[in-house]
């Protein structure tokens, strides 16, 4: 027996136990879209700003981008069920918590709890289901564990945006509890246990803290933009300052202590994951502040209810979805540079019509406009994430793992900050009209057509068919040579 499965077991079993993992991890999937539509009923109803309530969203981000690599740690120490188990309760509880606030700052409180939940079973998900398979079938396997991300951007904002019609902003939260009590009842009784095989390298501690530091200070200095209005004032430079210091501090200290740090120095020797990894930062403002941005335009500017939000932004959901299932083998073709930046050049066609839009714009220009987004997002992803284990060794992958994971979603939680802080800055010292605050989003906008454009820099050091070819090679000849005698 292997992690509670006979070696013999068939695929069907292996689907079945796929299946209640990814179950799993639906909830917390969906609860990502569902959120940014209720964003602007959470503003009315806290009688608050988009600034501050952008760390409704960002908290949730960040805090799974610190419970990555926690979760990578404990599933070669702990068993893979009990991991999977405590971190849905853990999601199920920030849950209820959410549900039941009546402040802002509780809510942001709830959030990270919920993002902690989150990340750890985003983490294990693949990872489990990898083991239970043996290593084989993992094509059909990956299209399962797939499917919650497929999904969430086309159902979660119809949902959302239903629930919030109906009810209020409270359900969007309530929703998770039986899903996610179903889904611990499920574990519990048809899981295998995922006992760890072998002992992993030890959690370095000192690597999270700096990480979290780092982060969470940049972020916060970040946001203070909007409530100064200036750039040089102490409530910015001194967190910025901090999070700068800290992220000098744990360079040294991988420097140094190589073997200790969490991610090692020398994947960024790579030019194919360094640009992946500077990729994955950016694409937080191209792709998830931008996503904060569209309920808000639609509900602030265009006036439409929460429902019709989450109709208006399927086209988005449904150009991600085609684009994902033809992308990979494109990517296998010819590599990922040339579809990376193809997908940059329809993005940022795609979004140039939201920096000049207002509420006369034509609907069915806007509606396309998200269809070719979403395309063009879908082409950005995964060649980037499949890029990042380009020419590395099977050392490297456990570490590349936990780096692009947290990167990607600590690049989220800037894009959402950077975002909505331009958003606010805007807004600030004026009487709000609604050309002014057209404006606020057509600036945020533009934002984000810049960083998209300079994303194609990075880009540009992904790998094409060429300099791929010459990586196998490469790899081929050192596994030849490898050999023992």
């Amino acid at each position: 027996m292997n992690n509670g499965i006979s070696k013999t077991s068939n695929l069907n079993q292996v689907i079945a136990i796929s299946f209640i993992l990814v179950l799993g991890a639906l909830a917390p999937m969906l609860d990502t879209t569902m959120v940014n539509i209720a964003v602007n009923s959470i503003i009315a109803d806290f009688h608050t700003t988009v600034s501050s309530v952008q760390w409704v969203v960002t908290a949730y981000v960040l805090a799974i981008g610190i419970a990555v690599p926690i979760a990578g740690w404990a599933i070669d120490w702990i068993s893979g069920k009990t991991l999977y188990l405590g971190a849905l309760v853990l999601f199920l509880l920030g849950s209820v918590v959410a549900g039941f606030s009546g402040s802002l700052w509780l809510l942001v409180v709830s959030r990270i709890i919920q993002g902690a939940g989150a990340g750890m079973i985003m983490s294990a998900l693949s990872t489990l289901i990898v083991r239970a398979a043996g290593g084989e079938n993992l094509g059909k396997l990956m299209s399962i564990v797939g499917l919650p991300a497929v999904f969430a951007p086309i159902l979660g904002p119809t949902i959302g945006g239903l629930i919030i019609d109906h009810l209020d902003w409270h359900w969007i939260f309530y929703i998770n509890i039986p899903i996610a009590l179903f889904s611990i009842i499920l574990l519990l009784w048809k899981s295998p246990k995922f006992t760890p095989e072998e002992r992993g390298k030890r959690l370095d501690w000192i690597s999270v803290i700096l990480f979290a530091g780092t982060f969470t200070e940049l972020i916060l200095g970040i946001t203070k933009v909007s409530t100064t209005g200036k750039f040089f004032e102490s409530q910015v430079m001194v967190p910025i300052s901090i999070g700068t210091g800290l992220l000098i501090l744990y360079v040294l200290y991988a420097w140094i202590w190589p073997k200790r740090a969490l991610v090692s120095l020398s994947l960024f020797k790579l030019p194919s994951f360094s640009a992946s990894s500077l990729l994955l930062l950016m694409s937080g403002i191209t792709i998830n502040g931008a996503m904060l941005l569209l309920p808000l335009y639609y509900q602030n500017i265009r006036g439409a209810s929460v429902v019709w939000t989450g109709i208006y932004l399927i086209p988005q959901g449904i150009g991600m979805l085609l684009t994902r299932t033809q992308v990979g083998k494109i990517t296998d073709l010819i590599g990922a540079k040339w579809v990376v930046m193809s997908g940059i050049f329809i993005s940022v066609l795609a979004t140039i019509p939201f920096a000049f839009a207002d509420q006369h714009t034509s609907q069915w220009l806007l509606l396309l406009a998200l269809f070719f987004r979403g395309a063009g997002q879908g082409a950005m992803m995964i060649p980037i994430m499949a890029d990042a284990y380009t020419g590395l060794s099977k050392r490297q992958i456990p570490e590349a793992t936990i780096s692009t994971r947290m990167l990607q979603n600590i690049g989220g939680a800037f894009g959402t900050a950077i975002l909505a802080t331009v958003v606010q800055h805007h807004l600030s010292g004026s009487v709000p009209s609604l050309t002014h605050i057209s404006g606020a989003y057509n600036a945020a906008f533009v934002w984000s057509i810049v960083s998209t454009l300079v994303a194609a820099i990075p880009a540009w050091f992904l790998s094409s068919r060429n300099n791929k070819a010459r990586i196998e090679k490469r790899e081929n000849r050192f596994s030849v040579t490898a050999k023992p005698r």
